[in-house]
């Protein structure tokens, strides 16, 4: 999923996603909805992530 930040409080920290953020939980409205893998170069406040479900999924075939 492609993902912006708009937290007021980790945009005035961070300026966006930084190095080590990657598995950073993804929360919409208050619920887990992903984790961030990527971000992109030219702008810090986009990046990627990748849905909670798909996680679960993937989690399940390796058990």
């Amino acid at each position: 999923m492609l993902i912006r930040i708009i937290d007021e409080r980790l945009l005035e920290k961070t300026g966006g996603i930084i190095q080590g953020m990657s598995g950073a939980p993804i929360v919409q409205n208050g619920k887990f909805v992903g984790a961030v893998t990527h971000v992109l170069v030219n702008d810090p406040t986009v990046g990627y992530g990748v849905f909670a479900d798909i996680m679960l999924k993937q989690m399940r075939e390796v058990n």
